[in-house]
């Protein structure tokens, strides 16, 4: 057993398979939905081709099979009513419901995923950084990654690249298991900082590991052309900023452009209103009040959060939670709703 869970939940875990098999987490969903409403929206980044080897450094957050995605679309849908997110920003009432977001923009959202959303009849909405869409600029974790993937093996001196965090005075890069545990604890670090520092501290990075970046063709973007095609398919396209910045660390006038000038864009670019908005990063920390005043005065009828949970009718419109599923399993899923909806009631 994973020895950071406690007893109980170690216990829910054990339990998960009997739980779904039985039908008691289907009434369970059901009863709740008729009393207050219950909406799952599904949280995704990346939907690999079955077929594409997994890079060193990706985490399951960052990308998932073609194959397990449509196993759990398809769970999703036994149990669950599919809506748009801006139709799960209402309360609902009757059969549980579920949506599907993804956030970052990436183009294997258009080209992997959409189609299995189109072919089983399920809407989605794509929350994009209007300031990378048809660019080549690339997301600060994506540089990270591929830093570490081309390092050559040996030992990462941390002193001085990350002042002020608890990283460890070396980090082994031998094996892809030790280049994985490097990037996830530099990430993690990385997170605390304050977003604009970030290229100075990967500039940094690539000095000491003396190493050229070679983008990865996984890494690209979705361009305006490939989002207006979504939105002729009636996807939603949602924003996720104009640079995937930590919102709470801007001054008001950036924050205005980072959330109101985001919509504008996108809307300008899609002929398409923009609804909903997804939070960079998405914790407690990054939509503190203000940053969800900046979200209300820009017209959004809601956004959406990184933090675990279901929309039981209860929540603030500007601080929806939302739940990743990380297994194909069908209990696995239970199991992921189920913890879900401990969060939230």
């Amino acid at each position: 057993m994973h020895a950071g869970l406690s007893l109980p939940r170690q216990l829910r875990k054990l339990c998960s398979p009997l739980g779904y098999h039985s039908g008691a987490c289907a009434l369970q969903w059901r009863r709740l939905a008729r009393q207050r409403g219950l909406t799952a929206v599904l949280c995704y980044h990346r939907v690999l081709a079955s077929r594409q080897r997994r890079k060193a450094g990706m985490t399951v957050d960052e990308g998932i099979t073609s194959a397990t995605f449509e196993a759990q679309i398809r769970f999703m849908l036994r149990h669950f009513e599919p809506v748009t997110p801006s139709q799960a920003l209402r309360p609902g009432a009757g059969r549980p419901r579920f949506a599907v977001t993804f956030d970052d923009g990436y183009a294997d959202n258009f080209l992997v995923a959409a189609p299995i959303l189109r072919r089983l009849g399920v809407p989605a909405a794509f929350y994009v950084v209007s300031g990378y869409v048809g660019s080549h600029r690339r997301f600060w974790w994506d540089r990270l990654a591929a830093l570490l993937r081309e390092a050559p093996a040996g030992r990462l001196p941390c002193d001085g690249l990350l002042p002020g965090t608890d990283l460890p005075a070396q980090l082994p890069l031998t094996t892809e298991a030790e280049r994985r545990d490097a990037t996830e604890r530099l990430g993690a670090a990385m997170r605390r900082r304050p977003t604009t520092e970030l290229p100075a501290v990967l500039d940094r990075l690539a000095a000491r590991l003396q190493v050229q970046e070679r983008p990865a063709e996984g890494d690209a973007l979705m361009d305006w052309a490939q989002l207006r095609t979504l939105a002729g398919q009636g996807f939603e396209i949602g924003a996720h900023s104009a640079d995937h910045l930590n919102l709470a660390q801007v001054d008001a006038q950036e924050l205005e452009r980072q959330v109101a000038g985001a919509k504008r864009c996108i809307e300008r670019e899609t002929g398409q209103p923009v609804a909903t908005f997804a939070y960079p990063y998405g914790g407690p920390d990054h939509c503190n009040e203000a940053v969800r005043a900046a979200v209300r005065r820009a017209g959004y009828q809601g956004a959406y959060t990184a933090i675990d949970g279901v929309i039981t009718g209860q929540q603030e419109p500007t601080a929806l939670p939302r739940v990743a599923l990380n297994w194909p399993l069908g209990f696995a899923c239970a199991h992921n709703i189920d913890n879900a909806i401990r969060a939230s009631i």
